[in-house]
């Protein structure tokens, strides 16, 4: 089985769509494993259950620091646990624009409506005052707008007659408890490890302050938010291809009979029978392209 998904858990409250994915999570054969739940509420119900469990917490109240301090606290505790996905499990805390940046494509919600119906709260006491017949579920990538990433899934339920929020809330909690697990486990198959992602990450993390950056068909290589290498991958296909950021003059560049392109990057070609040390120079001299002043003016790798 190729290496699972490593995946972080924000919540707020009592966490029983946080205990669906680690019990999901334990399953033979799925493509996910949780490595931390974290919270903004040190007294969380699900944070006692998750340490019960033997998983990793982190649990910072925002309360007197700021939000951009609690982020960065939280970020720092996210890249500590190797986390490559964020799923946020009733976390109540709007996540800041440049968060959702740092973590593009990379952050995951299950929301209590079919959206984009009834986006933010009291999705269930809309859905019955309306006169729905039905509701449900929603699981979408998180974005700048509240509730308005791109769907990955959802699950429907009868509105029935003389149905209160709350009966409304457990019949599609029962859902969620079923769609999230299912709709997370699709999404990270489609960043399984290829073999030429592990070798690549192995060249990279030889260099000074490399983030990874992971998509749903593209990781990206960053050093002082730029750019330097990126390896494209179809899962389904199987194919892979890598692309580096390149100086007009690169050697590679004029040996492929091209010029360079106006963003400066060449493709690269990988397989089985490449030559990974001529690969190795070649990333190197692209993390110096973008890197900072700074950091080469201080030694550089």
């Amino acid at each position: 089985m190729a290496e699972r998904v490593p995946v972080a858990v924000l919540l707020s409250g009592r966490g029983s769509n946080m205990r669906a994915l680690v019990q999901a999570s334990r399953q033979t054969n799925c493509p996910f494993r949780i490595v931390l739940v974290a919270s903004d509420r040190p007294d969380a119900a699900g944070l006692t259950w998750a340490r019960a469990e033997g998983i990793d917490t982190f649990a910072l109240a925002p309360k007197g620091i700021g939000k951009a301090a609690f982020e960065a606290a939280l970020d720092d505790a996210l890249k500590a646990s190797g986390a490559r996905v964020i799923a946020l499990a009733g976390y109540m805390r709007l996540v800041s624009d440049a968060f959702v940046e740092r973590w593009r494509n990379r952050i995951i919600n299950i929301h209590p409506s079919l959206l984009p119906k009834y986006k933010g709260l009291d999705t269930h006491a809309r859905a019955i005052a309306a006169g729905d017949t039905v509701a449900g579920c929603s699981v979408h990538i998180v974005n700048e707008e509240l509730d308005g990433g791109a769907l990955l899934g959802q699950a429907e339920v009868p509105i029935r007659p003389g149905d209160t929020p709350d009966i409304l809330a457990e019949r599609v909690l029962e859902q969620e408890h079923r769609l999230y697990p299912r709709v997370l486990a699709e999404y990270v198959r489609h960043m399984t490890d290829h073999p030429a992602l592990l070798r690549l990450r192995d060249i990279v993390q030889s260099l000074p302050d490399v983030e990874e950056r992971t998509e749903v068909a593209r990781t990206r290589f960053l050093v002082g938010d730029k750019p330097f290498a990126e390896l494209l991958h179809d899962n389904a296909a199987g194919d892979v291809s890598v692309r580096l950021r390149a100086a007009a003059d690169d050697r590679g560049v004029a040996e492929s009979g091209q010029s360079a392109p106006t963003d400066q990057w060449v493709a690269v070609s990988v397989g089985d029978d490449s030559d990974w040390t001529a690969l190795e120079e070649r990333v190197v001299r692209a993390w110096e392209l973008a890197a900072p002043a700074a950091l080469l003016e201080a030694g550089g790798r």
